[in-house]
């Protein structure tokens, strides 16, 4: 006898570096990269900077934490991130999320608003931890990519819509629902300030314009900088245009959020699991798309590791929520990004504009940070993503559009809990939607295939061949059943053996297995034997469990369909 092979034990220093991926590349890294990814690095301040800053205020949360909430997550996820392209920090649909959390518990704006937005990335980000560890990484196959695309949509547009009252100089009645809030807009439009709106405007009309005619310039930054000039140049604030004012320079508060206590982490609790699961999802999804074009694989399980770090140190120097951004990371590698080098360059760039360059800001107009948001959020505002579904299958294209209706009707975190819900809906019913097919043998082969597609196949007078495609479980078990009366009552002459196609079975429960034991009772009082073939060792291992071996004895399990079907012609003398 052969031993077989005993799995090979991992060194504790191979786990570390599986674990904290910077051990492995950082000693590989090659002097050659370093030009590009500084270049890909300051590419990636440039657009962060004015983004980051006004993802702050999508969060309710004052602008310079936007630029607080960047460098620790970005030394974070280049420790433990498996991409090596990845880019993280704000984000607008997760800095629209955690608004959407905590306004419904604390006043914008306030204190204890500010305290419960830094307490969300601590909670959201430990909750990713503990997921790494229990190897939750399947998490982010759940979000179907219709309801994905759909929510992105949702949360798109109502980003967008929330920048209105930015762009326009004034703001409505408060009301932080989609609909209400743009009803409320339309019903105040007389107040409309007209300096602001053309700042606005024109803010937007000039990225837009870089974005399409000088892509590599970084249009954010350009905007951003040429409309301080003018605000200070032309007096923007004594014309009623609102600015930012004085943004504090200095050290971010490193350390725990104050003023932390059990009952404000259990009001986050629901929350947060939405906030984790809508940062991990996108993250990973950005990060496997960069894997599979530069042919290395990316860790889902280690994801969660490493965005709940990246959270959890954006809480500890008084941040928000963050995630990967697909722009960003497309922006570094069109650089010329080579590895998470550039995080660590970028985030000790942006930490040195928190710490000594903020009072630049001073005379930014409000309607530019607007203005920079649309923008940002623009892209994910494309009917197409939810409408190319309608020629794929009417159920995604049906997930896609009610988990988009869902964000803007409902709000963002029942949206998301919708989305969710939808996926696992979706999942259940294609899980539960499986067909049973009548096969016959093709002519001058042993092949058998389903007579609904090969008519020409050939029968047996007396015998029906059948085949289940998918797992049998309790949700489609009844289905099943069904599908076999209705084939016998189909059959003529009536069968006295239904030989049952395992092969497409891959699993099958408790209930599917008394269900087929009751199947053969009720078969064998009508005069029919039931039989397997090629059934898989772990379905038949299932079934021995429940005795199905005593209800089918041994003998009619056969390893090939042709097998049964030669034994039913030795029976019968043929």
């Amino acid at each position: 006898m052969i031993a077989s092979p005993q799995p090979s034990k991992r060194s504790a220093k191979e786990i570390l570096h599986t674990y904290v991926p910077i051990l492995s590349w950082l000693p590989a890294y090659q002097k050659t990269w370093l030009r590009a990814d500084v270049i890909a690095a300051l590419t990636i301040w440039a657009l962060l900077v004015p983004e980051a800053m006004a993802y702050a205020g999508v969060a309710g949360m004052p602008l310079e934490t936007g630029l607080y909430a960047a460098p620790l997550a970005m030394v974070a996820y280049a420790i433990f991130g498996s991409s090596r392209h990845l880019v993280v920090g704000p984000s607008s649909a997760i800095a629209a999320l955690s608004f959407s959390v905590v306004a419904v518990l604390a006043v914008p704006g306030s204190s204890d608003f500010i305290l419960l937005t830094i307490m969300l990335a601590l909670i959201a980000g430990v909750m990713l931890i503990v997921a790494s560890v229990l190897r939750l990484g399947l998490m982010a196959d759940f979000l179907s990519r219709p309801v994905l695309d759909g929510f992105v949509l949702g949360v798109a547009v109502s980003i967008a819509v929330g920048q209105l009252d930015k762009i326009f100089g004034f703001e409505p009645e408060t009301s932080y629902d989609f609909l209400p809030g743009l009803l409320l807009f339309v019903r105040d439009i007389e107040l409309i300030q007209v300096p602001t709106m053309i700042v606005g405007f024109a803010s937007l009309a000039l990225l837009f314009i870089l974005h399409k005619y000088v892509p590599k310039i970084p249009a954010p930054l350009v905007v951003l900088f040429l409309a301080i000039a003018l605000s200070g140049l032309l007096d923007f604030e004594a014309m009623g245009i609102h600015i930012v004012g004085e943004i504090p320079a200095g050290m971010p508060p490193f350390g725990l959020p104050e003023g932390m206590t059990l009952a404000k982490v259990m009001s986050l609790l629901g929350g947060a699991v939405g906030v984790a699961l809508v940062a991990f999802a996108e993250s990973v999804a950005i990060a496997r798309a960069f894997g599979v074009k530069f042919g290395y694989e990316v860790n889902a399980d280690q994801e969660l590791l490493a965005v709940g770090a990246a959270n959890v140190g954006a809480s500890f120097s008084g941040g928000f929520v963050g995630n990967g951004s697909m722009s960003r990371t497309s922006a570094s590698v069109t650089a010329g990004g080579q590895s998470q080098m550039v995080a660590l360059i970028g985030a000790v760039a942006i930490f040195i504009t928190a710490l000594a360059f903020t009072p630049l800001f001073y005379n930014l107009p409000e309607a530019t940070l607007g203005a920079i948001v649309i923008h940002a959020v623009w892209h994910s505002i494309r009917l197409r993503k939810v409408t190319q579904y309608r020629s794929i299958t009417n159920l995604d294209f049906a997930t896609a559009v009610i988990a988009a209706v869902g964000v803007l009707f409902l709000g963002l975190l029942e949206g998301l809990l919708l989305a969710a819900g939808l996926g696992l809906v979706v999942l259940l019913f294609n899980t539960k939607r499986r067909n049973t097919h009548v096969l016959g043998q093709m002519p001058g082969t042993d092949v058998f295939r389903s007579l609904e597609h090969f008519p020409d196949g050939e029968t047996f007078p007396g015998l029906l061949v059948l085949r289940f495609d998918g797992t049998l479980f309790f949700a489609n078990s009844p289905d099943f059943v069904t599908a076999v009366r209705k084939s016998v009552a189909a059959t003529q002459p009536s069968p006295r053996v239904i030989l049952l196609d395992c092969e497409s079975m891959n699993d099958i429960d408790a209930t599917a297995v008394i269900t087929l034991v009751e199947l053969e009772k009720d078969l064998a009082r009508s005069g029919v034997d039931l039989r397997l073939a090629r059934v898989k060792t772990d379905v038949q291992n299932v079934m021995r469990r429940a005795d199905l071996e005593k209800a089918i004895p041994a003998e009619h399990w056969y390893l090939t369909v042709l097998e049964g079907v030669e034994a039913f012609l030795e029976e019968i003398g043929d």
